[in-house]
């Protein structure tokens, strides 16, 4: 499965689980590197009625800080799978929503 699709089926799939309604904006915090394939899902999830997907991107890192700061994100694809594990470890996340979309 391409990353696109998995990053599709992550979100079509957390949105699903979370309840989240759709006519509701979801923040997304996505690593830099994911922008190519993220736009490509923004695009597709908006136009079949999805949720308007509010996406910034940036570094994993900064992103983490931002967290555990507080900053309102709905989702966070990081580029390193320690930091979400980091999230997860000091309760800043819904339990059981760790997962991992790609191997690169």
């Amino acid at each position: 499965m391409r990353v696109s699709q998995r990053l599709f089926a992550a979100v079509g799939a957390w949105l699903f689980l979370s309840g989240v309604v759709y006519a509701q904006d979801v923040k997304i915090a996505a690593a830099a590197d994911l922008k190519f394939a993220m736009a490509d899902l923004q695009a597709k999830f908006e136009k079949q009625g999805g949720a308007k997907l509010d996406v910034s991107y940036g570094s994993s890192g900064n992103f983490l800080t931002q967290i555990q700061n507080g900053a309102p994100f709905d989702l966070f694809f990081s580029a390193d799978s320690e930091y979400p594990k980091k999230l997860e470890s000091a309760g800043l996340t819904e339990p059981g929503t760790l997962y991992e979309y790609a191997v690169g």
